[in-house]
């Protein structure tokens, strides 16, 4: 098995979701192979597009099964199911056996063993977010936080983060210094800063150092280069969606052939026909939506002048969004943000365009405005 592992066979009973194993003639035997399901692998690709995109694998989940696209096994897709997909690197063309070997030999890799589904640095990236977003590297409350800079806000004092925090029964939220919240007043200088009005501030320095002129005219021209691609996995999904639905006809076609030529009754099959009846219906709906999309696809792009003037408003779009989607937006551009009082620093993960203020530099410090409220002396001493 190592030996035919190490040539490229599929020596696996079983083919991953994606794939169908095909014996070919080796010789005096036949060994499998891996071929592309393409209906399947359609889905695939998409999983692994929205989860590059910054979707959860709770999102995932639910745009598959809201659609009737089935799992693996036939039932409802879940988180784990979905998470061993997008951390298995067949899905590179990598073949990868032995891994549990009692006798602890080193297992076997072969790249190119059979064709990819998806490129190695999207697969890289991927990982690397669920990596990110595991206990391990981030903690629940905080993968789950409301606040949109949680996880990436540390004082500079004492080097903890800043965590949400709210008052008034949530009239009020802060970031507040970890040392503060655990260990009292006095425990760090760290200012209490106002959520909305930091994130707001935040989102600004993006804003005007990101999605500059030229930045913004790159971004078309990138855009109206990829919605031929875009268009594709729209006609891709398509094609999933009317297999599926291909396939749910041919089960309810075999369970009333199964009414007319058997003993069985109509009692004996009505449960298992409303089950596919509601997936037939969802996935109708899903191909609808579909054609909808590829039919208005070229209507999306509107000239460079109009496209730059939205970026004017994407303050809006990241305050008020989803807040994955403005989560994983500020992500890809900042690594950090040191607090002090009085000031902050916002960490780049790429240096910034000529156009921006800082041009070249992935570093920028601002002045922090934390209001002091007034003392009210009422009475005596």
């Amino acid at each position: 098995m190592r030996e035919a592992a190490s040539r490229g066979f599929w020596v696996s009973s079983r083919s991953p979701y994606g794939y169908n194993r095909v014996m070919i003639q080796d010789g005096a035997k036949k060994r499998p192979i891996l071929e592309v399901n393409h209906a399947e692998a359609a889905v695939v690709r998409r999983m692994f597009q929205m989860a590059d995109s910054g979707k959860t694998l709770l999102d995932i989940t639910k745009t598959l099964n809201n659609e009737g696209i089935s799992s693996p096994t036939g039932k409802s897709w879940r988180k784990t199911t979905l998470y061993k997909l997008l951390t298995n690197e067949v899905y590179t063309g990598t073949a990868v056996w032995g891994v549990q070997s009692k006798d602890k030999a080193p297992p076997v890799r072969v790249e190119d063993a059979f064709p990819a589904l998806v490129s190695r640095e999207t697969f890289n990236r991927v990982v690397a977010l669920l990596e990110s977003r595991s206990p391990v590297h981030s903690h629940p409350r905080r993968s789950a936080s409301s606040y949109l800079l949680s996880g990436i806000v540390r004082c500079r004092t004492c080097g903890k983060a800043l965590s949400g925090q709210e008052s008034k029964s949530g009239q009020f939220a802060y970031y507040v210094c970890q040392s503060l919240t655990k260990q009292g007043s006095g425990a760090c200088d760290a200012p209490r800063l106002n959520a909305r009005k930091f994130e707001g501030m935040i989102v600004d320095q993006i804003r005007d150092n990101i999605l500059t002129e030229s930045n913004i005219r790159d971004l078309v021209r990138l855009v109206d280069e990829e919605m031929d691609g875009m268009a594709r996995e729209q006609r891709e999904r398509l094609e999933t969606l009317e297999a599926e639905l291909a396939e749910v006809r041919r089960k309810m076609d075999r369970l009333w052939h199964a009414v007319e030529n058997t003993d069985l009754e109509i009692n004996d099959i009505l449960p298992r026909l409303r089950k596919h009846k509601e997936q037939e219906e969802k996935l109708e709906i899903a191909a609808e939506e579909t054609r909808a999309l590829l039919y208005e696809r070229r209507k999306v792009l509107d000239d460079v002048d109009t496209i730059a003037a939205y970026a004017q408003d994407i303050r809006g779009f990241l305050l008020k969004s989803d807040l994955t989607e403005s989560r994983a937006f500020i992500r890809s551009f900042v690594k950090e943000i040191d607090v002090a009082p009085g000031r902050a620093v916002i960490r780049y993960s790429i240096p910034m365009p000529d156009d921006s203020r800082i041009p070249g530099r992935d570093m920028e410090e601002l002045a922090l405005r934390v209001p002091v409220l007034s003392n009210l002396h009422y009475g005596g001493r």
